[in-house]
C-alpha cells in the first residue's frame, strides 16, 4: 500500500464544499463543523432522530 504525505495548511481554509443528502453525510458534517474554529453553516441537511441527538452533545 502506498503512503500519501498530506501537507498541514498554516493558514485559514475559505471553502464551500456540495454534498448529496445523506443522514450519514450530515452526521459527519456536523462533526468536522465542530473540529474547525469559527462559524459553520449546514445548509439541507437531512433531518433525522440521531442527527437531532449528536447536534444537541
Amino acid at each position: 500500500m502506498d503512503t500519501i504525505a498530506i501537507p498541514v495548511l498554516n493558514r485559514s481554509v475559505d471553502a464551500t464544499v456540495e454534498i448529496s443528502v445523506s443522514k450519514s453525510i450530515t452526521n459527519r458534517a456536523l462533526l468536522v463543523a465542530d473540529l474547525v474554529p469559527g462559524d459553520s453553516i449546514l445548509e439541507n441537511a437531512l433531518f433525522s432522530e440521531d442527527w437531532h441527538l449528536l447536534s444537541l452533545a
